[in-house]
């Protein structure tokens, strides 16, 4: 054997034969002591008493500084608010030895004191600690402590006899008398509980804390130290002996245990670890079917604790009143050992009254004298799989359903084979595919491409219809690569398409006509100029001819000046042609400006007739616009009329009609803003709706036609009211290039 083994043998003695020389030495030590007990006493005695001092100021010290915080509340706080209450009775339950409680006002009146005393302690003066008095058999001090207001003091009564009773502990109550003594050095109250020592051992201290002028004394008890010093000794010796024999056989019984010890903390480790590790529910019955073992996880599961279900027996608790039977069967099965290979299927109940579903494995439970004592069941939550399951059917389904709802045909196909994978019911329906077809495939509609995706335009020869296709490629259930293609049958919009360009076309003819009928007299005005100039230039060339020596060079200038005003008459007449003209759109470089001055032209007389201030603000630098210079000049004519015909009902000094030209990135905005009477904002939407109008005499379709114009030229237009009365339109275009332009259909 190793001399560490032969160590380990006499290590169990170790403890006994330090107790016995323990012993010895300690009887020894006694035997030396007895002379100096007294005067160890006697210091004992100081130590104490001094503690026990700074124990009763500490408690005196809490107790001032109490009442001076309750007195600070009285400002903000009334007398019967929770608030109030809850501190007064916090401090009389920590502070027992404040037997009253009371608010008394300078005059020594109560008027309010605690409801666990029928009586207080009048008190008149300016605060402070009064002296000891007897009230009711016990001496007690009263402390008043005056408000903030220092109209009202807090008047405490403090018992000393109960103060000494709690702030005394037991181990200083039974080794002194304490005593309390007031500046005469006559006892006031005392803690004792037996005869004193005849000795005479005591102290007295004199308190700092108030009530000032009271001292503490303490008194030693008496005890029989020379019996104690004859007997300690041979008990001591006794019991040396008494340790030594009962080591040996609790040194044997020791290492065993400690083997069981070290073996049981493995298998609880163990065991602890498997169990919070567990994510399923680990029930165990006993033979009669009472549960005597839970997991962590199962308690979770039901929302009860393990100490709470140890003893439950049917019927349980988390069983569903509508499954009761179900779980009642599941149960009787497990307990009379029949058992399922593939488990059960069970729902139960939360405590909060959730339902959940289980698979329950049960298995017999056997201890370690292989005795069968009950049965082990294991729970899976399967819930949130079911769940999944169900919403997966049922999203496939709502899938389905919304997919045979669309109108539109679509189809996904393998993008190598070109199988058709699947396909909706509008898809087989538009091409004829039989419902038991097998597997089949398909023929792209247009070209295929991965970037940018198909989106044009397919003509079915066959049946005679048009189809809107758009071609994606995407990614299936599988990982492998399909092509989705959509094709929306356009036939009725292309048809719709065209009858409604046809009807814009003849309804922006009648407008330029109803327009044209309106501005008859600015024409004959405008014309009027031109035709009078020229008879002016007749008649001068006349007067010229018919002296005896004409003039040729005036002659030819009248001439040219007549040729110039019948240009500016064919003109006129050409423009006009040309706004009446119905004709197909055509988009080419024009100048805002030189539109605007045109449309300015054609309603000149109108603008000098109406007295109309016309002011335009433009930027720097404006670009030239590609778009159809007849339609934007009548969507200008539309606006600036309007514009002019909203200022008739107002002041001629406030007609100005202000038109802003502006750059805005790539577009161009126009502002036509006038000061008539406004538009209310319900009326605004309305605006541009056919037949809409809020003329008396209007048709409700020109600033529709605006708007459409605005809108084909990849613009937008829209109204709003005009900061400081009247309203302002405003359209947006954008400053296309002519390659753009002769991209477009």
């Amino acid at each position: 054997m190793s001399p560490p083994h032969r160590f380990a043998r006499w290590l169990p003695l170790i403890p006994g034969l330090l107790a016995g020389v323990f012993t010895l030495a300690f009887a020894a030590y006694l035997l030396q002591s007895r002379d100096e007990a007294s005067s160890q006493r006697a210091a004992l005695l100081e130590q104490d008493l001094l503690w026990q001092k700074q124990a009763i100021e500490q408690q005196i010290t809490f107790d001032l500084q109490s009442l001076s915080g309750l007195a600070a509340t009285l400002n903000v706080t009334d007398l019967n608010s929770p608030v109030f209450q809850a501190r007064v009775l916090s401090l009389i339950q920590t502070s027992p030895e404040i037997s009253s409680l009371s608010i008394q006002n300078g005059h020594g009146e109560v008027i309010w004191h605690t409801s666990q005393t029928a009586w207080a302690v009048p008190y008149e003066g300016t605060g402070g600690w009064s002296d000891v008095t007897l009230s009711h058999g016990e001496p007690k001090v009263t402390y008043a402590v005056a408000t903030p207001d220092h109209r009202s003091f807090i008047v405490a009564s403090i018992a000393l006899d109960t103060l000494l009773q709690q702030q005394v502990p037991w181990w200083i109550a039974q080794r002194y008398q304490v005593s309390l003594l007031d500046h005469d050095n006559h006892p006031v109250t005392s803690k004792f509980q037996r005869q004193l020592d005849t000795s005479g051992i005591s102290h007295t201290i004199l308190l700092t804390a108030p009530p000032l002028g009271m001292q503490l004394k303490a008194d030693l008890y008496a005890t029989s130290l020379s019996a104690t010093g004859d007997i300690l000794p041979a008990l001591l010796l006794i019991l040396a002996v008494s340790m030594l024999a009962s080591t040996a056989a609790l040194s044997r019984m020791m290492r065993v245990r400690a083997e069981a010890e070290v073996r049981l903390k493995a298998e609880v480790a163990f065991r602890h670890a498997v169990d919070a590790s567990l994510s399923s529910g680990m029930i165990a019955y006993d033979r009669y079917g009472r549960i005597i073992y839970a997991n962590r996880a199962f308690c979770e599961m039901v929302g009860y604790s393990a100490e709470e279900m140890r003893d439950f027996k049917a019927p349980m608790p988390y069983w569903p009143p509508e499954e009761f039977e179900r779980c009642q069967a599941t149960y009787e099965a497990i307990i009379a050992g029949h058992i399922e290979p593939g488990g059960f299927m069970v729902r139960l109940m939360r405590r909060n009254g959730e339902r959940f579903d289980v698979r329950i494995n049960a298995s017999p439970l056997v201890d370690g004298d292989g005795r069968h004592i009950g049965w082990m069941g294991s729970l899976h939550d399967v819930t949130e799989i079911r769940r999944e399951r169900e919403a997966l059917q049922a999203s496939h389904e709502r899938f389905v359903a919304v997919l045979n709802g669309l109108d539109a045909a679509v189809a996904v196909s393998d993008a190598e084979t070109g199988e058709l994978l699947m396909s909706n019911l509008q898809f087989d329906r538009a091409f004829q595919l039989p419902d038991l077809r097998g597997r089949c495939c398909i023929l792209p509609f247009v070209t295929r491409r991965a970037e940018p995706p198909v989106d044009a335009e397919w003509y079915d020869g066959f049946r005679d219809r048009w189809y809107q296709i758009k071609s994606r490629q995407s990614t299936w259930v599988d990982g492998s690569a399909v092509w989705l293609e959509i094709a929306t049958d356009a036939t009725a919009l292309k048809s719709a398409s065209e009858r409604e360009r046809q009807q814009n076309e003849a309804l922006q003819q009648t407008a330029r006509l109803i327009s044209m009928g309106e501005m008859a007299s600015s024409l004959a005005h405008e014309l009027n100029q031109p035709l009078g100039a020229i008879a002016s230039y007749v008649s001068g060339c006349r007067n010229v001819l018919s002296s005896a020596t004409p003039n040729l060079g005036q002659l030819g200038q009248a001439l040219d000046k007549m040729g110039e005003q019948a240009k500016r008459a064919g003109h006129i007449i050409r423009g006009i042609r040309e706004f009446v003209q119905r004709r197909a759109p055509r988009r080419q470089r024009c100048d805002i400006n030189t539109l605007l001055d045109t449309v300015l032209g054609l309603l000149g007389h109108e603008i000098v007739r109406r007295m109309v201030d016309v002011s335009i603000l433009q930027s720097e630098g404006m670009p030239p616009i590609f778009a159809d210079a007849v339609m934007l000049e009548q969507v200008l004519f539309n606006l600036i009329k309007n514009a002019m015909e909203a200022m008739d009902n107002v002041p001629p000094a406030q007609r100005i009609l202000a038109i802003n030209l502006t750059r805005e990135a790539d577009m161009l905005r126009v502002v036509i803003a006038d000061r008539g009477v406004g538009i209310a904002p319900e009326q605004q939407e309305q605006l541009f709706k056919p037949f809409y109008t809020t003329k008396d005499t209007g048709m409700g379709i020109g600033l529709n036609i605006c708007r459409s114009i605005i809108e084909h030229h990849h613009g937008r237009m829209g109204v709003e009211a005009n900061p400081g009365g009247g309203t302002r339109f405003y359209f947006t275009l954008p400053f296309s290039s002519a390659e753009e332009v002769a991209l477009e259909p």
